[in-house]
């Protein structure tokens, strides 16, 4: 009982932490619509198949969505678990994304790879994906450990993860042609500046509507 206890503790005050991060910081200003608004096939076709799945209280479950489909573009896709407002841990990295990053950052935390000056903010944005529910399509900054200095398009759908696991959010990446080349780093930097945000309404309204 002690030990059931203890989780029992543990698990609300995790909730609560969460709910005080939500009510803190405000998800980020963008457009809405009803699908994305701008950018490259991978991405359409990431969200027309994600849209057909069967979706309970708004978003598939993650047993359903089969990256395999999208063969095409599952080099350039994400998986990761929201576990809380400071750990993101990627389940899944394309073998483009870790080419372009310079290695491979499964099972480590995406908010490690963030700009200092848009984590807290993405984070926000991550759980908002996961908790309203609703889509998200940036277009953004990042800065490569190759010295590769280019904008990069996005879009993150949630799936449903098995009970007692945090939702999943499936995304896919298409960078742009380079803008420039920097001394190379020990790190990739993403998100360094966010130019666009299309917040995508799948049913249960987004930040701008709500």
């Amino acid at each position: 009982m002690a030990a059931e206890q203890a989780v029992a503790e543990r698990d609300e005050g995790a909730a609560t932490k969460l709910r005080r991060f939500m009510d803190e910081t405000a998800p980020s200003a963008g457009r809405a619509s009803a699908s994305p608004r701008f950018g490259p096939p991978a991405l359409t076709d990431l969200f027309a198949y994600w849209n057909d799945l069967p979706r309970r209280d708004g978003m598939p479950d993650a047993a359903d969505f089969d990256p395999l489909t999208l063969m095409q573009w599952l080099p350039d896709m994400t998986m990761a678990s929201l576990n809380s407002p400071d750990e993101m841990i990627f389940r899944l990295v394309g073998t483009r994304v870790a080419e372009r990053m310079t290695h491979d950052p499964t099972g480590t935390n995406m908010l490690d790879l963030l700009s200092a000056e848009t984590r807290r903010q993405v984070a926000r944005d991550m759980h908002e994906i996961g908790m309203r529910p609703c889509g998200y399509h940036a277009r953004y900054m990042n800065v490569y450990g190759s010295g590769r200095v280019s904008h990069v398009q996005s879009i993150y759908l949630p799936l449903r993860a098995p009970v007692g696991q945090p939702c999943r959010l499936i995304a896919v990446h298409a960078p742009e042609e380079a803008l420039e080349y920097q001394r190379p780093a020990d790190l990739t930097i993403c998100a360094t500046s966010i130019d666009e945000i299309v917040w995508i309404d799948v049913g249960y309204g987004t930040p701008e509507t709500a």
